[in-house]
């Protein structure tokens, strides 16, 4: 797109409610992310990487408006998305999380779930597919083609799916919408490791099919050693060290990004 600057984070602040202390019972705030600026460019992948608490989670819902920040300014192509009237504009931003069965209705078949995403947002949905059941399945199908799942998954319940298909369910239904940035938010991490590596293979090549960009959050700096352009490692709510990844696998700065780094588990997803 003509002019588009990508996700733009500048002097990001989270606070949340700390435990109630003294008489009158106020709560002293808790610093979740401080000062953290980031971007990412279109078509780019960044891996946001930190251990548990470190505040990245706590980014990726301040960007899809989970969370409201205590100060600072998040944009997409320029747009504040801490503006209530441009947040229809997340259509152009997907987020797929940790648990991919908490994520999915249970009682709602697979065509359902994803049907779902074209009701909220009628300008997404293919010609017919609100309308018109066997054009809803058509596109529905079509969806499930990309993330490697055969047609008959479209009339399962999550519960009958295994932990590595919900989550190629999650990745199609965000994909539904047409997004251009795609959030994943510990997107592995649930799964086994031989799955891992398959979902992770799955999501670069759905990146490069589409023209995705990409931020990948992450504890494990090893899940992203071979799909990142750039690294940002993430320590007590602040930016510690931020790099492209090839510095920075060869010769990270950070003390905490070498601890990182040395607990890591490779995942090779060029196979």
């Amino acid at each position: 797109m003509t002019g588009a600057t990508g996700l733009r984070i500048a002097d990001l602040t989270v606070t949340y409610p700390g435990p109630r202390t003294g008489g009158l019972g106020r709560r002293s705030p808790i610093t979740a992310v401080r000062t953290v600026s980031l971007d990412v460019a279109p078509q780019e992948t960044v891996a946001l990487v930190g251990e548990s608490g470190s505040g990245k989670s706590t980014i990726a819902r301040a960007i899809v408006g989970l969370v409201t920040p205590a100060s600072g300014t998040i944009e997409y192509d320029g747009v504040s998305l801490l503006d209530r009237r441009h947040r229809a504009q997340g259509r152009d931003i997907a987020m797929i999380f940790q648990d991919p069965r908490s994520s999915l209705n249970p009682r709602m078949s697979v065509e359902a779930s994803i049907g779902e995403a074209w009701h909220a947002h009628p300008e997404a949905a293919p010609a017919g597919a609100r309308t018109d059941p066997r054009r809803r399945r058509d596109a529905v199908v079509h969806l499930l083609g990309q993330v490697g799942l055969d047609p008959d998954v479209a009339g399962k319940r999550p519960t009958a799916l295994s932990g590595g298909q919900c989550q190629r369910v999650s990745i199609a239904r965000a994909l539904a919408l047409g997004p251009r940035l795609l959030i994943c938010d510990e997107a592995v991490s649930a799964l086994d490791v031989s799955v891992q590596a398959q979902v992770l293979q799955l999501l670069v090549s759905v990146r490069e099919a589409l023209s995705l960009s990409m931020l990948f959050i992450t504890h494990d700096l090893g899940v992203v050693r071979q799909v990142a352009d750039r690294v940002a490692v993430m320590r007590r709510g602040e930016l510690v060290e931020s790099a492209d990844a090839q510095s920075l696998f060869a010769a990270p700065q950070h003390e905490y990004t070498r601890e990182l780094l040395a607990a890591a588990v490779d995942l090779d997803v060029s196979r």
